[in-house]
């Protein structure tokens, strides 16, 4: 075991504790009435992740194994212009905020290297517009989440092992493993809180911010040639960024908050089974970072990302209709036989509904 990944699980499980003891002690309502600018948990949270950042870089030793020479700033600027853009999200002025969002995301884009080239095909200025595009997407993706805090947590939580597997195995810097590690305690410490029942939660605003900071790590992760495994740690986020601009806009449904056009607010059933949908989806985002481990021995960059994709719109796809979460959701049955289970049990239902809305003629 190298020494990069003990130095990250001792800032793991120091941030882990330290994280919980401040958490613990906001003293606020999950959903306030009024806006408290104290007993914000967003405030708590990037104020501990610059900390972290600050004492991985210069507490923990150097390491050189890294393509992109990296300084503070590549993980001290994207908290500080978090915390600048949880301002615009306070003002709740939609436009406003993701424009400011996105010249952010511009910004961090132009900071790296000339050499580096997400998309080959485009021009040098295009790629780094496209970047920024994508971290403008996955801030607005984690901000989706927001319905189920324990959900936006582990998404985080993920993308975060998966940089730490990758850095074990010698595929990713030990400084980025080391980081994921350290952000992976503060991120489990709010998800130790979110949990089901929750006693701590962030407004959308929130966990846009952390969406932004979340986007910014996994360019560094693209930077040294694993943007395959980074996209498939974000598939279930990129699957439910499609399933919002599905129902808003092709089944054109009218909800009051962005959050209930997901598909886990609907298999939710409005949190009915809120702890189901978590404990679900927790397993479905366990094999997207196994398959984001896969995909460093495959040479296709698209085809294992677009196949991941496709089982967790799959899985989403099955479970969505009628049927209850606390019968289905489970990988374990996730067989032909309980696939034909699910279809059949939906086509039943469609059928004694169909019976009973059925009028009768005066003959009958």
């Amino acid at each position: 075991m190298s020494e990069a990944l003990w130095y990250g699980i001792g800032g793991l499980l120091l941030f882990f504790t330290v994280s919980t003891f401040v958490f613990s002690r906001i003293k606020t309502n999950i959903y306030p009435e009024e806006y408290e600018f104290g007993l914000d948990p967003c405030w708590y949270v990037l104020g501990i992740f610059l900390i972290a950042s600050l004492a991985v870089y210069f507490v923990f030793p150097t390491y050189f194994d890294m393509i992109k020479t990296y300084s503070w700033v590549d993980f001290v600027l994207p908290v500080v212009l978090a915390v600048l853009l949880y301002f615009f999200h306070l003002l709740d002025v939609g436009w406003l905020t993701w424009s400011v969002t996105f010249a952010a995301a511009l910004g961090v884009s132009f900071m790296q290297p000339d050499d580096f080239i997400l998309f080959p095909t485009l021009s040098p200025w295009q790629d780094k517009v496209a970047v920024a595009a994508i971290i403008t997407l996955i801030s607005f993706g984690l901000g989706l989440l927001n319905g189920m805090a324990a959900l936006a947590s582990i998404q985080f939580t993920a993308v975060m092992m998966t940089v730490a597997l990758l850095a074990y195995f010698g595929i990713m810097p030990q400084l980025l493993g080391a980081m994921a590690l350290t952000y992976m305690g503060i991120m489990l410490a709010f998800l130790f809180l979110s949990w089901p029942p929750e006693k701590l939660a962030m407004n959308i605003g929130g966990f846009s911010v952390l969406g932004f900071v979340l986007g910014c790590f996994m360019l560094n992760g693209a930077a040294e040639y694993s943007e395959a495994s980074m996209f498939i740690a974000v598939a279930y986020m990129a699957v439910e960024i499609g399933m919002v601009l599905y129902n808003r806009f092709i089944k054109s449904e009218s909800e009051e908050y962005t959050f209930m056009y997901t598909a886990y607010y609907h298999l939710s059933n409005q949190g009915e089974y809120e702890k189901e949908v978590v404990v679900s989806l927790l397993k479905l985002m366990g094999l997207n970072v196994i398959m984001a481990m896969v995909q460093t021995a495959a040479h296709d960059l698209i085809a294992l990302p677009i196949f991941t994709a496709a089982i967790n719109l799959w899985y989403l796809s099955i479970l969505s209709g009628d049927t209850k979460p606390e019968e289905l959701l489970s990988i374990s049955k996730w067989g032909i036989r309980a696939v034909k289970g699910v279809v059949q049990k939906k086509r039943d239902k469609k059928e004694t509904k169909g019976k009973r809305t059925k009028k009768k003629t005066p003959e009958e």
